[in-house]
């Protein structure tokens, strides 16, 4: 029988080491999660609605600032207008860009626009998800209109056991009352975080083509 564990235990360990890191990440958000109470999931929701909002808007707060950079280049550091667009025309449609510059060109503005290129793709990537994007947080939004009653019946639940038992410490039953009496507050707020975001988005598609077709006309032009 010692033999059987000990080879289950081993077999388990190296199912354990194939996994890889992503599966010990994911166990790791899912464990930071699970450690947090129910009243500071709920507490959280708002500022994880914002970042999310806000990492939709970024690529297009980003274009103006991409296209400034890259059309200044030639007049800053003395290169070809025609050569630095048709390289950005390249980052553009999505394929690898091969920086060729004059040999008078510095170590610095090489360094500025590969860094820019790459910029520039990386925002085209995040403009043209954006649909997909808005897609996942509408579903996210459903389901945390839905987690929102029953996060608040676990948090008055468990506050009102823990100031009714006769054994719990003092600071435990003033926390729990904390909660109880904190728990409209929070709940008013979390929903009106999740009506915000909802109008958000309806105007996010709108503004990202907006900004694919201002970086198109910028590097395409002539």
């Amino acid at each position: 029988m010692r033999s059987i564990v000990v080879g289950i235990a081993l077999g388990l360990s190296v199912v354990g080491i194939a996994c890889g890191g992503n599966n010990k990440e994911a166990a790791s958000a899912e464990s930071t999660k699970a450690e947090l109470s129910s009243m500071d999931e709920l507490k959280s929701i708002p500022a994880d609605l914002d970042a999310e909002v806000k990492s939709l808007t970024k690529p297009i707060d980003d274009t103006q600032t991409i296209i400034d950079k890259l059309t200044s280049m030639p007049k800053r550091y003395g290169m070809s207008a025609g050569s630095v667009m048709g390289m950005a025309k390249g980052s553009l449609d999505g394929g690898k860009v091969d920086v060729k510059l004059d040999a008078s060109v510095g170590a610095e503005a090489k360094a500025e626009l590969e860094a820019s290129l790459k910029q520039l793709g990386e925002i085209v990537v995040a403009l043209k998800a954006t649909p997909d994007k808005i897609a996942g947080l509408t579903k996210k939004l459903a389901t945390i209109t839905a987690k929102v009653p029953v996060l608040a019946t676990k948090i008055s639940t468990g506050a009102s056991a823990t100031m009714s038992n006769p054994f719990g410490s003092a600071d435990g039953k003033a926390k729990a009352k904390a909660d109880l009496d904190g728990l409209e507050k929070v709940k008013l707020d979390v929903n009106k975080s999740v009506a915000d975001t909802q109008q958000k988005l309806t105007g996010i598609p709108a503004l990202a083509t907006g900004a694919l077709g201002k970086l198109t006309a910028a590097f395409t032009a002539g």
